[in-house]
């Protein structure tokens, strides 16, 4: 349960980085392109806030239900992991036709 409840937590994180480094990406260009463009550096900082607020916006809204959906995973595993602490995936046996004889592994 442990291991499903972080997969989804480095998902959502791997998301969110994702995101931000796209932010990030748009941001540095536009930086430049408005300095090759001599833009003062005060207008700089107004149009490069409204467009980050603005991809932001444009991100929670493509996203949002990606977002909304990966929480809601996320917290029905930790109610399951809180309603039943002992809950555990139960080990794997193979039937007898695919096990390997004794003394022979796999060369993998």
């Amino acid at each position: 349960m442990d291991h499903a409840i972080n997969l989804i937590i480095f998902v959502i994180f791997t998301l969110a980085g994702l995101v931000m480094s796209i932010i990030g990406y748009i941001d540095s260009f536009l930086a430049a392109l408005l300095t090759s463009a001599h833009v003062p550096p005060n207008a700089q900082i107004i149009l490069l806030a409204v467009v980050a607020v603005g991809l932001v916006v444009l991100a929670i809204r493509l996203l949002g239900r990606v977002f909304a959906a990966l929480v809601v995973v996320l917290l029905l595993l930790i109610l399951v992991r809180q309603t039943f602490p002992k809950l555990e995936v139960p080990q794997a046996h193979l039937p007898p036709a695919l096990h390997l004889p004794a003394g022979q592994g796999t060369s993998i």
